[in-house]
């Protein structure tokens, strides 16, 4: 993490701000003590996050998995009524 002082980030506050934007968090200071932090909101930490993995996949530092075949793995097609369900669970939870 970068520190910087509050005269500085007031002087380059644009370049400051450019940082953020690219995900680098800055430590302000005032007379060596840290007061703030500037960097970007937790939201778009996320969405950077898909983001590196995406360019991390293009560079092919890392291998992403690959979609789950329907011939391998097949959707149970046994499913309960929803009646019968409902009776289950209430016999179960019994008078609560």
């Amino acid at each position: 993490m970068r520190m910087a002082g509050v005269r500085e980030i007031r002087n380059r506050l644009s370049e400051y701000l450019c940082m953020a934007a690219n995900g680098e968090r800055v430590a302000v200071t005032r007379r060596g003590q840290v007061v703030a932090e500037l960097g970007p909101p937790a939201h778009v930490m996320e969405d950077d996050a898909h983001a590196e993995l995406r360019r991390r996949a293009r560079t092919g530092t890392i291998r992403p998995g690959a979609p789950n075949r329907p011939e391998v793995y097949p959707h149970s097609a046994r499913r309960l009524p929803t009646i019968v369900v409902q009776d289950l669970l209430d016999d179960v939870r019994g008078d609560r």
